[in-house]
């Protein structure tokens, strides 16, 4: 990846979160993503299969995993693996809780073993036909003070662990039921249902979110939207790195142009691309669509047992090789809490004559251009629904005309926060 492909980044990733402030981190995305899933029918009773696959996913930590850019799969298996991994017979913790009973149990025995001697030894020396009770009520005193200390040592260490213990297996055996009852259908890509998913759900569907920005009026323009409009060029060089996207993190991103050959992904090179460049984004709108997860989650698991007990080898943060689930890089580090979805993007580039004529024979015939997170048509005012790219001069101008808004971000929150 060149260098200007890392400032391009950069710089659309501040500009952008700039324009549109979300909740938590952003995490840009880096191949288009059209939000249509489920069509203008989507499934009664069921979640499309599209929904469930993009957003089960664990968003990579922003400065941790430079070489995957993304996200690992499968959030719900991770917490389900992470349920499994506490360890019911409360691990270390529980058996210093037993220990403990063991050894006040031990003392108790002893005390009382002496105390038995005292007494015995009474009724020898005075002939006394007192009972055990009389006498540790009356000369026994002392013995009886020490006995009851032990028996009250042993019946706290009892209680310990019996509370510690109900406190365990009660919430996880609750977490687990909660886990399994909650999981959901969903429509797969052959039509089929799919049982038993972990699935997000979304505050807005992909067809509710066209009909209310075009007010009504599939395919049309974004009357009743939120337009958006930003730029960036050569003079916005150094971009912000402090919370989010340093350029050493930017190392598994794609080129920020490519075009699409034959069904394969191949980069537009930025060599001729002028010193002097402007870049700008126009949006007819540009909406925050909240993303949460499914019944089976219960958020207090992780925050209540980010130390376990955990199986062998398992661990709440980084321990030496242990699979661990928190913090960076951790197999539960991150979730997914909002969408940011865009609707017929229109960008402009202006960075010269030499790319200008570098991309118009390079994708000149072509499937697509890509720029950033967006997919536009072939050049020479194609008719797809992706739309246009057409180069006037230096100037390269990029036209949206699809009916379904795209996904061009995520916005991501620590699930515990690291230490």
């Amino acid at each position: 990846m060149s260098d200007m492909t890392k400032t391009l980044w950069g710089q659309f990733m501040t500009a952008f979160q700039d324009q549109i402030k979300i909740e938590g981190v952003p995490q840009m995305l880096t191949g288009p993503t059209p939000w249509n899933w489920g069509g203008k029918n989507p499934p009664m009773g069921s979640l499309p299969y599209q929904q469930v696959q993009f957003l089960n996913i664990v968003p990579a930590s922003p400065q941790v995993d430079p070489n995957t850019y993304g996200m690992k799969q499968g959030f719900g298996d991770q917490y389900r693996m992470f349920l499994n991994c506490l360890m019911a017979d409360g691990g270390e913790e529980g058996q210093a809780l037993q220990q403990k009973i063991s050894d006040a149990s031990h003392n108790l025995f002893q005390i009382q073993s002496s105390v038995n001697v005292a007494y015995q030894n009474f009724k020898q020396q005075t002939s006394s036909s007192e009972s055990f009770d009389d006498w540790l009520a009356n000369e026994g005193l002392a013995s009886a003070s020490q006995l009851n200390q032990a028996k009250s040592q042993l019946k706290e260490a009892n209680s310990n662990y019996t509370e510690y213990m109900q406190k365990l297996k009660g919430p996880i055996s609750e977490a687990t039921k909660r886990y399994d009852d909650n999981l959901v259908t969903v429509v797969g890509q052959d039509g089929n249902s799919v049982k038993d998913q972990s699935a997000f759900q979304i505050s807005e569907t992909p067809w509710d979110y066209v009909n209310r920005i075009t007010g009504n009026n599939f395919g049309g323009s974004a009357t009743a939207g939120s337009a958006k409009t930003f730029s960036l060029d050569s003079s916005t060089k150094q971009w912000s790195d402090s919370t989010v996207y340093g350029e050493t993190e930017l190392g598994g991103l794609f080129d920020f142009f490519g075009f699409e050959a034959g069904g394969e992904y191949k980069k537009v090179s930025t060599e001729h691309f002028s010193s002097q460049y402007d870049i700008s984004f126009a949006f007819e709108d540009v909406s925050i669509v909240t993303v949460s997860p499914g019944n089976w989650f219960n958020p207090a698991m992780p925050a209540n047992y980010l130390n376990g007990p955990f199986m062998p080898g398992r661990s709440g943060f980084k321990n030496g090789d242990d699979a661990y689930y928190f913090g960076k890089g951790g197999n539960l580090a991150r979730i997914v809490s909002q969408m940011i979805v865009g609707y017929r993007p229109t960008i402009t580039i202006n960075a010269g004559s030499e790319f200008a004529q570098q991309v118009t024979e390079t994708i000149r015939g072509e499937g697509g251009f890509f720029i950033g997170p967006f997919e536009f048509g072939g050049v020479g005012g194609s008719d797809s629904d992706k739309g246009t790219v057409k180069v006037d001069g230096e100037t390269i101008t990029c036209t949206s005309s699809s009916n379904w808004g795209t996904v061009i971000g995520l916005g991501t929150n620590w699930v515990v926060n690291p230490r």
